[in-house]
């Protein structure tokens, strides 16, 4: 395994070196800006990407540097982490087709995985974790628009509009509005607002 760690906190990426170091098959590099990490992955080619994304879940302006390491990384698999308390869980949830996320708390499973079994996780290669109705709703939902304006725009009531809301809230594991709203702004890189909304439900 070949694993990018980009965490501005030296510490934490002197840590997850040291804990992968006992299979000699394992090579970790280590960075702490997101640009860093962009120039590394021609030259290194990592097969898995570890990130914490804590600061990006709080601005809601696009990152040209984040959007061109999820665009460059189709071959890798992402591990997203947030020093948060949600997405709640204990282990890496899958948000997409090469991506995974999860809170720091479940750092150390994660890390289990990535030591154990690293390829446990990717069972298949296509995966959307939201239907392209709730693609379509959330697209609107994180646009303002109205639930009376969304359900006339797809054809649906109001009340199927708010069973969406409140479906798409859980399945990113969030307890609330404001909790999803921050998970948001990792999810539209992988799901952008401006995109179609026809991948695969799994």
């Amino acid at each position: 395994m070949k694993l990018l760690v980009v965490d501005e906190c030296g510490y934490t990426r002197l840590g997850i070196a040291s804990y992968l170091a006992d299979n000699a098959a394992n090579t970790v590099t280590g960075c702490d800006t997101l640009s860093a990490a962009v120039q590394h992955l021609s030259s290194d080619n990592p097969s898995h990407i570890l990130l914490n994304l804590t600061h990006y879940c709080r601005p809601n302006l696009d990152n040209p540097w984040l959007q061109t390491l999820i665009d460059s990384s189709n071959n890798a698999v992402l591990f997203i982490y947030l020093d948060a308390p949600y997405p709640y869980g204990d282990r890496p949830m899958r948000i997409a087709d090469n991506a995974f996320l999860f809170n720091k708390a479940a750092l150390p499973k994660a890390l289990r995985i990535l030591r154990d079994t690293p390829h446990s996780l990717m069972e298949n290669s296509l995966h959307s974790l939201f239907s392209p109705q709730e693609l379509t709703v959330m697209k609107h939902w994180m646009a303002e628009v109205p639930n009376y304006r969304i359900a006339r725009k797809l054809q649906i009531s109001s009340h199927t509009v708010y069973v969406h809301k409140r479906h798409i809230t859980e399945k990113i594991n969030a307890r609330n509005r404001l909790e999803f709203y921050s998970l948001y702004n990792i999810l539209r890189y992988f799901y952008p607002p401006d995109a179609p909304a026809v991948r695969m439900a799994g």
